[in-house]
């Protein structure tokens, strides 16, 4: 009875292993491509990304979290959306996606980096005072973060193009020692202390001079051509106004000696106006290539144990 058996079981065993294999390549088959469908979704969107196509990045994105929403990359994907509207410049929309990601990751590093985004574009749409308050918060709450270095880096430039100097560099003394900013704030700070040696026009000599001699002002400012437009033409104002008194015709010299008056004191207030110019554009000029010099970037990169922080320093 024995021997009659054992070919039997033999021949279910060996069927037993070829299906168990044929079980095993078949879900191996269907794992492989989900697998890289997803690898693909977020990998062309990224690329679409990194060539600043940013509006049908957002579409790569989107189709990513709808194909698979539970994946572990949908937070990264739906930050890397809102970046899409930051970089394109829709500042508004940009806040509102940075502050639901905020809202549902408080405590993850996405939810810490949308915060700091949220004061960034405020920043970038000239919006200082909020700016200011969402930076600030987010310090407040984030001390030893990374990132709160970057924020008091950009809390630094949003006092100089408010023309706060003072606070500026008080800011920029809370920059840690050992961070990627220390080198960066030192110079800042040092360029700052430069600023009232920079080439400088001043606004008073400029009116003084236009209101002495019309044109003056310009020319002192190199405007030449500026400069004898001006002179010839309240030359000839002046000439009509006298000449119109001279000859009795009250109405039309007080209609000229209106457009004189006008067109005199319109010459000092430009002149005014030139020199304030000047001054401003030297000064951006000065603290904007400083700040192309250090071009700090922070991107989020996903990784086993949830998204991580890179940073570049360009030179």
């Amino acid at each position: 009875m024995y021997h009659l058996k054992c070919p039997n079981f033999k021949a279910r065993v060996l069927l037993y292993f070829v299906i168990l294999c044929v079980l095993s390549v078949h879900c191996v088959d269907m794992a492989f491509p989900q697998e890289e469908g997803e690898k693909s979704l977020m990998g062309f969107a990224n690329y679409l990304f990194e060539r600043e196509h940013y509006y049908q990045a957002v579409t790569e994105y989107e189709r990513f979290i709808y194909f698979n929403p539970q994946h572990p990359s949908v937070p990264k994907a739906r930050l890397k959306i809102a970046y899409c509207y930051k970089m394109g410049e829709k500042y508004d929309k940009a806040i509102e996606l940075f502050r639901n990601l905020l809202d549902e990751y408080l405590d993850q590093e996405v939810g810490k980096e949308a915060a700091y985004q949220v004061g960034e574009c405020y920043s970038l749409n000239e919006d200082y005072e909020l700016a200011l308050v969402e930076l600030e918060s987010f310090i407040f709450d984030n001390l030893n973060h990374p990132l709160a270095e970057k924020a008091k880096w950009e809390i630094a430039w949003i006092y100089i193009h408010l023309e706060n100097y003072s606070s500026a560099k008080k800011q920029l003394f809370l920059v840690k020692e050992d961070s990627l900013y220390q080198k960066p704030s030192q110079e800042l700070v040092n360029a700052l202390d430069q600023l009232p040696h920079l080439p400088h026009k001043s606004p008073w000599v400029a009116g003084l001079l236009a209101g002495v001699i019309p044109g003056a002002g310009h020319f002192y400012m190199g405007k030449k051509k500026q400069a004898i437009f001006s002179f010839i033409t309240n030359a000839l104002l002046f000439f009509g106004t006298y000449e119109a008194f001279a000859k009795e015709l009250y109405v039309a010299g007080g209609l000229v000696s209106f457009f004189s008056l006008n067109y005199y004191s319109g010459n000092i207030f430009g002149a005014l106006n030139s020199a304030h110019k000047y001054n401003k554009a030297v000064r951006e000029d000065y603290l904007e290539r400083f700040r192309r010099k250090y071009n700090l970037s922070i991107n989020l990169k996903g990784g086993e144990k949830g998204p991580l922080l890179e940073f570049a320093l360009n030179f």
